[in-house]
This record gives structure tokens, sequence and C-alpha cells, in this order.
């Protein structure tokens, strides 16, 4: 048996070099069939192994060699007239430009693919919401409680990004540049698109919904696949690895980008999930009966406060909010908000 935390970069270089052992083949195999993504990082270190040794076999010429090897070729007969010398004068000044070309390209593919496995991972904390724009120029927003992974510079052959949590992306439009969004469970592959990816890692499904462009989603396996237009919502259960879609209403899935909590015809344990990322806090529902409530409602800037007022006027549930207490580490532990049956 092969030994736990063995290098991978370097069992791959041994391949490419040819000292792996036997054992070390067969668990490489293995590794690089376990995922897409292991299968992506595979596929790049070879790209990235043969762009180096093109390059290093550039740097072994030897110029002043190559120079009088053309330069025989060139003047080898004694008869040239003027314009025939002219042009291959032009030729041997032109040969150190498309050398120094070839030369200057690999380098900066094999860069480019050395800052693709660079990353940069913006986190958003409970309770806010940020925005960036990435390398490509493809717009990104993060809800609370979310992270996202992503190269310095994107690799030649497609844009990828690892997500954990909930995100609104605007990608760049490029279709020969496919944009990718890896989750635990799922991947979305677009060109240019607007769509939102909810994946945090403690639901039991990810949900992704389509505004604009199209997209093709495949659970890591690559055994489900579906393709979404727009106004289109697909769930996908990570149970039963099944993909299932549906048209929808696309509000209620990405108002939170604008500020806004939207409820339509919600649980309300799902509403309460929903409200313990928005405000940092956390929830304990003390009656089972109050998870089945379904709840409709848009807040738009209400505290924490009036938003349970609200609740308590629309459901027949009261609360208690409990004070937040300072921690042995100088910190203040959330605030706990309890709800109960209101009683007849």
């Amino acid at each position: 048996m092969m030994k736990e935390g063995l290098d991978i970069d370097q069992l791959i270089a041994n391949r490419l070099l040819g000292t792996i052992s036997e054992e070390e083949n067969l668990f490489l195999d293995r590794w690089i069939g376990e995922s897409i993504e292991n299968r992506r990082h595979y596929s790049e270190q070879k790209k990235l192994w043969h762009l180096f040794e093109l390059h290093q076999k550039v740097q072994k010429i030897d110029e002043r060699k190559a120079y009088q090897k053309i330069s025989n070729q060139l003047f080898h007969s004694k008869k040239l007239n003027f314009l025939g010398l002219i042009q291959r004068v032009a030729a041997i000044l032109l040969l150190p430009v498309i050398v120094a070309s070839a030369i200057y390209f690999y380098s900066e593919k094999k860069d480019r693919t050395q800052f693709s496995s660079v990353y940069n991972t913006v986190e958003t904390p409970l309770g806010m919401r940020s925005s960036l724009t990435l390398p490509d120029g493809t717009r990104v927003w993060l809800n609370s409680g979310s992270s996202i992974s992503y190269p310095v510079l994107f690799a030649n052959d497609f844009r990828a990004v690892s997500l954990k949590g909930e995100a609104y992306f605007e990608v760049k439009k490029d279709k020969s540049w496919p944009f990718v969004v890896n989750t635990k469970n799922l991947d979305v592959v677009v060109t240019g698109t607007t769509f939102n990816c909810n994946a945090y890692p403690e639901n039991d499904q990810v949900q992704t919904v389509l505004v604009e462009g199209e997209v093709t989603l495949a659970n890591q396996s690559a055994t489900e696949l579906a393709t979404l237009n727009p106004g289109e919502l697909a769930i996908f259960d990570k149970s039963n690895q099944r993909i299932t879609t549906t048209k929808t209403d696309l509000q209620k899935y990405i108002a939170w980008k604008s500020g806004k909590l939207m409820f339509r015809d919600d649980k309300m344990n799902k509403v309460v999930e929903k409200l313990e990322r928005w405000y940092n806090v956390e929830f304990e529902i003390e009656d089972p009966e109050i998870a089945d409530y379904i709840y409709t409602a848009t807040f738009i800037d209400e505290s924490l406060d009036q938003v349970l007022k609200m609740l308590t006027l629309s459901a027949p549930i009261r609360y208690t909010i409990s004070d937040r207490n300072k921690q042995d580490d100088e910190t203040f532990a959330k605030a706990k908000v309890k709800l109960y049956k209101k009683m007849s």
C-alpha cells in the first residue's frame, strides 16, 4: 500500500521523467480517475511540462552555429544579383526576431500556466456581502458566509474557480474560453453568462438559476448532466446525485445581490437558515411544527428585530433573543434567537 500524504505533483513529475515505479504508477492512475478536478490538474501539469521541454530546447540553440549554417545555405552560390542578395540578407536579419518571438511566445504560455496554479481566495463573513472582478473581467457578488478561490491568471484552455457558499456571476463572454465554477459536488460550465449558484457545503442541495445565456451542469463523476435556459432553476440533490430543472421566479434567488431578503412560499426552517447567515445569528426552533410554516415576504434594510416582529404578525410564533456573552477569547458569542409556537 502507498503511504498517506504522497506528493501528487512529485508522482506526476516522476511519470513524465520516466522514473516512476509500478506501484506509484497505479496509485497515480487511481488518483486521476477519482474526479474531474484531478484529471484537469494532471492535464495542466503535462502541458506545463511539454512547454518547459520546448523552452529548454529553444534555449539550447547555439546561435553562432545556427547563423553560420544558415549563412552558408543562403550564400552558397557565388553568382547573386543585387535583389537576391538583399532578400537573403533580410532573411538573416529576421532570423533573430523569429527565434526571439518563439522564445517569448512559449515563455508567456509557460508563465501563464505557472500563474494559473497560484490562487487568491476571497471570503465574505456572515452578515456581510461583497463583490469583486476576476482577472478575465468576470464580475462576482458573494453572499454571506461564502468564499471563492481563483488563479492569479487563468489557464489558456479554461477559466476555473472554486465556490463555497453563494455567488452571482456575470461572466466575461468568450466562446473559446469556457468558464467553470467548481463546487464540492457540482461543476457549472459557461462561456458568457449571468447566473446564480447556491452551494453552501452544509446544505443538501446545490441550486443554480440562469438569468442570461446558457450553462451546462455536471456532477463530479460526470454521470449526470443538464443544460439550463434563461429563467430556469436546477436543483442538484447531493444524496442521489440527480439534477432536476424547472421554470422559476428568478427574483427569489437573486434578490440578495441587491440587498433584499425575499421569501416566496418558503418553509420556516429555510427562512431561518437564510436569516442566520444574513444577520450572523443562531436560531433554535423550539416547537417542531413551526419548521413547516409557510412564509412569504420581502425585506429591504430591516433590522433583525424588525424582521422578527413581522414574522410574529404573519405566523403564530413568538421569539426571544439572548444577550451576546463575552467568551474566553475576548470575542462575543452570536446572539441566539428561539422561536416558540404562540400560545392561543
